[in-house]
């Protein structure tokens, strides 16, 4: 079973059930293995502290994928914890209004993305 933990600041306008079942959905049909992820919403300063951190570079980019077992890893966990997904919110605003998309659908394609790269980093 999957446990998701969603946090983010009370501003950022997010729909925690779709995206608990958005991920449940894409983690059942790609067969990832049972676990914790967290996906935490965070501003521009945040993203580009963490891109720093882990990318090695100076973009506040709109989702960072970080797999289980990666050194000073945002969210601490035990040996269930799969991966952590950051997702910049100011990114899924930008985003949807140069689409014309749902703040809901950006949210998704960030999710996706996320759960991709944690299933070759899983595989």
């Amino acid at each position: 079973m999957l446990h998701i933990d969603v946090s983010a600041d009370p501003r950022y306008k997010i729909d925690r059930r779709f995206i608990r079942s958005f991920l449940k959905d894409g983690w059942e049909k790609r067969l990832l293995p049972s676990g914790k992820v967290s996906v935490a919403f965070v501003g521009s300063r945040k993203a580009r502290e963490l891109a720093k951190k882990y990318l090695h570079d100076d973009t506040a980019h709109p989702v960072i994928t970080v797999p289980h077992g990666t050194k000073g890893a945002l969210f601490p966990g035990g040996d269930d914890v799969i991966g952590e997904i950051v997702i910049c919110f100011s990114q899924v605003v930008i985003f949807a209004a140069e689409q014309d998309k749902e703040i809901n659908t950006v949210i998704s394609q960030f999710l996706d993305h996320a759960m991709t790269v944690l299933s070759n980093v899983l595989s």
